[in-house]
């Protein structure tokens, strides 16, 4: 048989307006409907203690509760998840169902040792409770309501001994008053960048880390500029790896959102570079058909170096027709008309090539330009072999 508790304060949930909850019971009213997440250094007072061991009422308690709310939508969860903080720094666990606008209730129990007769019971004491919470005050963080203030009841109306030696029915109550230890905040989006040359690719990680309150991040979407890369242009796990499809310069993007709800995004330019441009310039020297050829090359998308020059001067019979080096003389076999070519290498192994038409005269002036500008330009690798940075 459980005894009533004769107390007037039981009934009077801290001025709260009762409202019928949904299993057809009385239940405080919250001022609003907000998500209750994060910890709540609960300030509270017990109001009952009859035969309970430790307590009195009256007694100032602090405590720490933590909330994870599941079954979510906008600024309403279902139900909340509770750890709950109690007396020797014992924890419980238990689930609170939404009742009303801002009001969650639940019922739980625990146990306690007890000795009788010099034996210990481990669970000798059985103490069934319930509990019930209200939104109190309100934080609005992006398009969403957070509960910046709770306040909560805690009500045992029987415990239950389980020896031979019952001291006599014993129940109690307590009500609390919590503020959020933090107000949650939304996370620090980030994301680093490990280039791979060879591949025409880069490997993105997430480094986004938790906001104020420390909800665990969820879900993550990226987006890498690249619509001509199809459905590669996107991508949802922590770490992903993107192939771009041209050279030029990507903005790619990482949008995180965390188990409150909360969303951040974290955007970085990067550059898919391109091969260089191959050009050069020929001028005619002193010594019969020698010419001097100085290379006139630009480096691509990217920026990267030109590291080797490969010289053809299209003098078949000369043993000096091939050069690598940067800025190279070549006096031709005989006059007539030939076809230099130069490749060049940057430091990403792209290549360009360039080919102009000389003609070369015996009689021809000192120091008269014979620059022919390349007919096109042609490219060794069509596929990205550059690292991104």
């Amino acid at each position: 048989m459980r005894t009533p508790i004769r107390y007037g304060a039981l009934g009077l949930l801290l001025g709260a307006v009762l409202v019928l909850g949904l299993d057809g019971a009385a239940h405080a009213a919250g001022v609003a409907d907000a998500r209750i997440t994060t910890s709540y250094v609960m300030h509270g007072q017990v109001i009952t203690a009859p035969r309970v061991r430790g307590e009195h009422r009256g007694q100032s308690v602090t405590r720490r509760w933590t909330f994870t709310g599941t079954s979510c939508a906008g600024s309403v969860c279902q139900r909340l998840a509770l750890r709950r903080q109690r007396s020797a720094n014992h924890y419980d666990r238990l689930t609170l169902s939404r009742v009303g606008i801002g009001s969650y209730a639940g019922s739980g129990r625990f146990y306690s040792a007890l000795t009788c007769r010099g034996r210990r019971y481990p669970r000798g004491l059985v103490v069934p409770y319930r509990i019930a919470v209200q939104v109190s005050q309100v934080a609005p963080v992006e398009d969403l309501a957070f509960a910046s203030q709770i306040t909560a009841t805690y009500v045992n109306l029987h415990r239950v001994d389980r020896t031979r030696c019952p001291v006599g029915p014993s129940h109690d109550a307590a009500q609390y008053l919590g503020a959020a230890a933090p107000v949650p905040g939304p996370p620090v989006a980030g994301l680093s960048v490990v280039e791979h040359p060879a591949a025409d690719s880069a490997t993105f990680s997430d480094t986004s880390a938790p906001g104020a309150g420390g909800a665990r991040i969820v879900a993550r979407q990226w987006q890498f500029g690249d619509p001509a890369s199809g459905p590669a242009n996107t991508a949802t796990t922590p770490q992903a790896e993107h192939a771009f499809s041209a050279p030029g310069s990507y903005q790619v993007s990482l949008s995180v959102t965390d188990a409150d709800g909360l969303t951040a995004t974290a955007t970085r330019t990067v550059v898919a570079p391109g091969p260089p441009t191959a050009a050069f310039t020929a001028l005619p020297l002193g010594p019969p058909l020698t010419y001097a050829f100085h290379d006139a090359s630009q480096p691509g998308i990217g920026g990267a170096a030109v590291v080797a020059w490969q010289w053809s001067f299209g003098d078949a019979p000369s043993p000096s027709n091939l050069s690598s080096l940067r800025n190279p003389r070549h006096a031709f076999s005989t006059p007539g008309t030939y076809q230099v070519c130069l490749i060049v290498t940057d430091a990403n192994r792209r290549q360009g090539r360039n080919c102009a038409v000389v003609v070369v005269s015996a009689s021809e002036p000192t120091g008269a330009a014979l620059t022919r500008q390349a007919s096109k330009r042609t490219v060794a690798r069509t596929a990205l072999s550059s690292p991104i940075s």
